[in-house]
């Protein structure tokens, strides 16, 4: 976020002269019989830069050991202008204000100078990550936008990998890109610039761990564990075991009878939430009627940067894989909020894989494979925006239908990290 308003800070404060130093305004002080007085220059604090028309001002202060009245005077009127005893600041820089008195009843003439740093103010620059690109001529369009308005320009750091025209990218070599993208300050605002790291080729973004394994049956080495029935309630027969060297996880649900999709339960049982590191059980919305599966506005969360894919490894039991509708959910629970039926809502992003195996690893594309699932009222939505723009507090595993074939028993088996990259 940006602020219209930023405070500056003074490079040297009172910059006293006496009158019996040349160059400070002031004289005599000894043959003509009057005395040194000095200029005591408060420095004023506290003040603002303003966005235009706006100006900022603020009261200045200053007195003599004589008693006589001060008057101010700005050396910089470009930056700063003064009336009477109210400074006004026009743009940032240096400002340069002398506070004077003229002398009489026996003291000579003084001034006293202060010089302040007025700083620019800053504000946000949006580059979105395009994500990893294949080596081949197909240009790579960049966009950035000032949240002030600046005009935006980009340079590549990594010339012998990608080069930049414009807003043009075009891709080189096998490599990592690094694309700076500048919004050019003016009088109010700061030059603000952001770097990309674009993966080409055969080049890979960092690893993100969301998380690397299991301390037990509610917690995982990074975050917490949520299910329907840790709080309140569970189905018929619910189990969930870690294995004894806390790699694998086991969520499983068994019916007496074969679930249908009447009942009430058939679409909430077989599934659970895995949080992300840093989220505690204090981060899920007491409000939401089932504390499981939803989590508070500024809970924490991994943010996408060019990662391309979720990676984990799942089994399913062999009578649900072996079913006629074998397929399951997988949902990002980011941290996009909007308020919908009176309550806190989250926007999710959703995919449906088809298992290739009763056990397997799966690599989910971001882009291409998850879709918007609930949108909370929000509309204009973009997948890959949504995951540059707000972090991943959450991921869900669900089963599109529960098993209904013999034993009419779900099971999920998470194996070794989930991670993106």
């Amino acid at each position: 976020m940006w602020s219209q308003a930023t405070k500056f800070k003074p490079r040297a404060i009172a910059l006293a002269c006496a009158a019996v130093l040349a160059g400070c305004g002031g004289g005599g002080g000894g043959s003509d019989g009057t005395l040194v007085q000095a200029v005591d220059f408060n420095y004023p604090g506290g003040m603002t830069v303003a966005l235009p028309p706006t100006v900022a001002t603020t009261e200045l202060v200053a007195t003599a050991t004589g008693g006589g009245a001060v008057t101010f005077t700005s050396n910089t009127p470009d930056v700063c202008s003064v009336s009477g005893t109210t400074l006004s600041l026009l743009k940032a820089g240096e400002c340069s204000v002398t506070a004077s008195q003229a002398g009489g009843n026996g003291y000579a003439p003084a001034s006293s100078r202060q010089l302040f740093v007025i700083p620019k103010i800053k504000s946000a620059l949006v580059f979105r990550n395009p994500g990893s690109q294949p080596l081949d001529k197909t240009p790579v369009q960049l966009a950035a936008t000032s949240a002030v308005g600046l005009p935006t320009s980009f340079a590549s750091k990594t010339p012998d990998v990608c080069t930049v025209s414009g807003t043009t990218l075009t891709k080189v070599a096998n490599g990592m890109c690094t694309i700076t993208a500048t919004a050019q300050g003016d009088d109010h605002y700061a030059t603000i610039t952001v770097d990309k790291n674009i993966p080409i080729g055969t080049a890979t973004a960092a690893t993100l761990t969301f998380l690397s394994g299991y301390k037990d049956a509610d917690n995982s080495k990074e975050g917490v564990i949520g299910r329907p029935g840790n709080q309140w309630w569970c189905p018929e027969a619910c189990d969930r075991k870690v294995s004894s060297d806390g790699r694998s996880y086991t969520y499983s649900v068994t019916w007496g009878a074969a679930p249908q999709p009447s009942d009430w339960d058939y679409n909430y049982a077989p599934q659970f939430f895995l949080f992300a590191p840093g989220l505690a059980t204090t981060d899920l919305d007491a409000n939401s009627g089932w504390p499981a599966g939803d989590f508070r506005p500024g809970a924490a969360g991994l943010r996408i940067d060019a990662q391309a894919a979720l990676k984990f490894n799942l089994a399913q039991n062999t009578e649900w894989f072996s079913s006629a509708n074998n397929q399951f959910n997988v949902e990002l629970g980011i941290s996009h909020f909007n308020s919908k039926d009176g309550k806190a809502c989250h926007v999710t992003l959703k995919a449906t894989v088809q298992p290739t195996a009763a056990a397997a690893d799966y690599s989910i594309g971001l882009k291409d494979k998850f879709a918007l699932g609930e949108t909370c009222g929000l509309s204009g939505l973009d997948v890959w925006n949504e995951l540059q723009d707000y972090a991943i507090s959450e991921i869900k595993f669900s089963a599109v239908q529960p098993n209904g074939s013999s034993g009419y028993k779900t099971q999920f088996t998470l194996t070794g990290p989930i991670v993106f990259q």
